[in-house]
């Protein structure tokens, strides 16, 4: 386990830059707020739409579709550059045409596509499709996974001979290996999460209500560029983009497929920061969720008014030392569910197993999500998982211990994959911050 795990309240004042943290000088801070419309981060470059549009396609001809219609806003974000809406026609060969509705002048403005056109009803849609050769009977894509089924049916009818399959996965596949311009997004959303650390570091007192400090640290990351919403894709999931709790508080559960609930400030929300006040002597849970650009990074770390007790710290230790067996295990080719078993036993060895990854009843089988553009991309590191991880993916890993009535005590960080193993797109400084 490691042996010294306590940041000071001064040690936290100062960190990396984005230059260091492998971002760029475009952001945060005041050369965001004076940026135009579309910020320090946009438009997002033609050759890399091309790349992703590519790597679809590629995607789209193994899995035997013809033409995928693509309507779901972080997937037309990733292959068009805006979220205007309408319905990408991607064909697995050629070029894609994007039929906006609203708002037009804007897609053409956001979206370096050469083919963008208005589209007024779902009955323009046949025409548009036959358009690029494609017969009544060929095999279309669609988003199924996350598609309405009302939605869905009103494009059978217009596509009564096709074949529909989902082709969620031949997008998200793509969408889970980062590119640079990605990566260097993911790096300056992790800068402002650092801040965000660094402010909890410095307001926290005793008496604070979860709900004040959770308050200025979203000022915090929503002044230096944080876009306001985390994109969640699994049905019924919500996520406040940062979760701050103390004590027994933090060990509350909630409908969430995560380790962590909280109370939240009612039964309407039934996660995150509650109205209680944060004591001493108390893990404080600062779990941060930065999109920036359009793209999330995941970090949580743990504060302490004094002295956090003993076996708390112990527990910390063995969350570390989880972290420690990930990043050993980890690179590309290494199946996931080979990794998440090595982590688990280890854990399970040191005493835990019943607090892993949530309060007795409520634990998750997986201890890291894929993230990017939504909360919950592949990968996957996950019970019985063969998938494999592949390089520059990108996951949040998040080893937490839940102590019901007591607390939790736990780390998380960014990590992106290489062929010799992971490095981190997070910079907070790690250890128990001891106030």
């Amino acid at each position: 386990m490691a042996e010294d795990m306590t940041v000071g309240r001064a040690a936290t004042g100062s960190g990396p830059g984005p230059e260091a943290a492998g971002g760029t000088a475009r952001g945060p801070g005041a050369a965001i707020r004076a940026a135009g419309s579309l910020g320090p981060w946009g438009p997002t470059p033609a050759d890399e739409i091309a790349r992703r549009v590519k790597k679809v396609q590629e995607n789209l001809e193994r899995a035997g579709i013809d033409l995928a219609i693509i309507v779901q806003n972080a997937d037309l974000y990733y292959l068009t550059g805006t979220i205007q809406q309408g319905q990408l026609l991607l064909p697995a060969h050629g070029e894609p045409l994007f039929l906006v509705r609203k708002d037009l002048g804007r897609a053409r403005e956001e979206s370096p596509l050469a083919n963008i056109a208005g589209i007024a009803s779902f009955k323009e849609l046949p025409a548009a499709v036959a358009g690029f050769g494609v017969a009544p009977t060929a095999v279309l894509g669609m988003e199924l996974d996350v598609m309405p089924v009302n939605v869905f049916r009103r494009y059978e009818p217009l596509f009564a001979q096709a074949t529909i399959r989902d082709c969620s996965m031949a997008i998200r596949d793509s969408r889970s290996v980062k590119s640079e311009h990605e990566l260097g997004i993911m790096a300056d959303a992790a800068v402002i999460a650092d801040l965000a650390v660094k402010t909890a570091s410095e307001v926290l007192r005793e008496g604070m209500t979860e709900v004040e400090l959770s308050a200025r640290c979203e000022t915090t990351m929503r002044l230096a560029g944080h876009q306001g919403l985390v994109r969640f894709r699994s049905f019924n999931q919500e996520w406040a983009y940062s979760h701050i709790y103390a004590g027994p508080s933090a060990a509350v559960p909630s409908f969430g497929d995560t380790p962590l609930g909280g109370p939240g400030v009612s039964a309407a929300v039934a996660q995150g920061s509650g109205w209680r006040p944060i004591g001493r002597g108390e893990p404080v849970v600062v779990d941060l969720v930065c999109c920036a650009g359009g793209y999330c990074v995941d970090q949580t770390r743990i504060l302490c008014l004094g002295p956090l007790p003993a076996d708390l710290r112990e527990a910390y230790g063995a969350c570390v030392e989880a972290q420690d067996i990930l990043k050993q295990t980890s690179r590309t080719g290494v199946a996931c569910g080979e990794i998440y078993q090595r982590v688990v036993d280890r854990v399970a060895e040191l005493g835990y197993a019943d607090k892993f990854m949530g309060a007795p009843r409520n634990q998750m089988p997986y201890i890291a999500h894929g993230l990017g553009l939504e909360i919950d991309e592949p990968p996957y590191i996950t019970r019985g998982s063969a998938a494999q991880l592949q390089t520059d993916q990108t996951f949040a890993c998040e080893p937490k211990l839940v102590f019901p009535g007591r607390g939790v005590v736990g780390i998380e960080n960014t990590w992106r994959v290489t062929p010799l193993g992971l490095t981190s797109i997070t910079i907070s400084e790690e250890g128990i911050i001891e106030l």
